[in-house]
């Protein structure tokens, strides 16, 4: 059997120093916003190389309270890729901004400037400075691109096509954390980043936890605000409505303990990314499968690897057929957001968005994590190349 995650047998690199850390916290009885929330603060804003890094309650609060942080709001409408996980919708919406979706492009599975900029085209029309939403009359107030599967999309076109249109920059680099751009930490190009360390992130803790990277101090002050209630420290002086939003120093605990790993884990992804390229390179040649679009090495960091396969009926019986031979799979993401039931209210129709309808129906993802050996990592290879080249063209 290859399980599609071993987080128990990845665990063991760090469990001593885990323990020892959430040993101290049970001995402390400090369990938000004590010492191993600080030291991860730190230590991941000397990594990623940012001015600030407010460490909260998940990913998911990351994208919410950043949007509330920056003003963005009701009347407001956010463009962002239609292939990607829920959450990034659901913190625009939870923001009462309107989530506008843009189309990928089919090689990277990113929306990228060119993306983005069509979307803006079709769906906004301009006047004076500002461009408002065409059927709601909500004026453009942020970009969302998505770092997917652990990809850098590439910033400086995105970073550009704000400027020209006043709009700020929201990262959801929720999976690509070590991801780099021109040697540049992703979430690092916008008003702010935010990360995700859900446990089958690539740092991934014992449970929720988020962090929002930013290069403005009163940003910062005010996230961390937020993150507590509206309060500066903690106390009862409430200088806004902020939300419960911090993270657990029994979290932060396990994650500073894997911290120290994850420039080794991330090397051991780029190795099987590796691997499955050789190993699927013939079924490739043969068209009965679609690799990943190759892209500069620091840029993606793998927490995914996801080939296509041409037709939902083709990538569902392979994935079947691998199954059979106990290696586990998963689609990322079988639906798109355009067409989620919650949005229905939203116009979107089947059609209106092809590169992440063809995504949603052809995606499959393969196991890729730390303790996967060479040997399993082939055989997966093998079986699912022998899977697709049987299950037709």
């Amino acid at each position: 059997m290859i399980p599609f995650l071993d987080l128990a047998h990845d665990f063991t690199a760090v469990e001593a120093d885990a323990r020892r850390r959430m040993d101290g916290v049970l001995s402390r009885q400090q369990f938000v916003l004590g010492p191993e929330t600080v030291e991860l603060e730190d230590a991941l804003r000397r990594r990623l190389g940012a001015t600030a890094a407010i460490a909260v309650s998940s990913g998911t609060e990351a994208l919410s309270i950043s949007l509330l942080a920056l003003g963005i709001g009701a009347g407001d409408a956010v463009v962002l890729p239609a292939f990607t996980f829920f959450a990034s919708a659901g913190a625009v919406v939870r923001a009462g901004a309107l989530p506008v979706f843009c189309d990928i492009d089919g090689e990277s599975f990113l929306a990228g400037a060119a993306q983005m900029r069509a979307t803006i085209e079709r769906e906004f029309r301009r006047e004076g400075g500002r461009f408002l939403h065409r059927s709601s009359g909500a004026r453009l107030a942020a970009l969302m691109p998505v770092h997917l599967y652990g990809r850098a999309c590439g910033m400086a076109d995105i970073v550009e096509l704000a400027h020209e249109t006043g709009v700020k920059v929201v990262e959801d680099a929720a999976q690509a954390i070590d991801a780099r751009v021109d040697g540049r930490s992703v979430g690092r190009f916008g008003g702010a980043g935010c990360f995700s360390f859900y446990p089958t992130k690539n740092l991934g803790g014992a449970g929720d936890g988020g962090l929002v990277v930013c290069e403005d101090p009163a940003l910062a002050a005010r996230l961390a605000r937020l993150r507590s209630h509206g309060t500066a420290h903690g106390g009862y002086e409430h200088h806004e409505v902020g939300v419960n939003a911090r993270m657990s120093e029994l979290a932060a605990a396990v994650l500073n303990a894997k911290l120290a790993c994850l420039e080794a884990w991330t090397a051991r992804r780029r190795e099987l990314a590796s691997l499955y390229d050789g190993g699927l390179a013939d079924a490739a040649a043969r068209g009965v499968l679609e690799l990943p679009a190759r892209c500069d090495a620091e840029a993606h960091v793998w927490h995914q690897y996801a080939v296509r396969i041409d037709g939902a009926s083709r990538r569902d019986r392979v994935r079947q057929l691998l199954e059979e031979q106990g290696i586990a799979t998963r689609v990322f993401y079988p639906l798109p957001l355009h067409l989620q039931p919650c949005f229905a209210g939203l116009g979107a129709a089947a059609g209106d968005l092809p590169g992440a309808e063809a995504a949603a129906r052809e995606v499959l993802c393969l196991p890729i994590y730390p303790s996967l050996g060479d040997a399993a990592a082939l055989r997966v290879a093998e079986a699912l190349a022998r899977a697709a080249g049987t299950s037709g063209p």
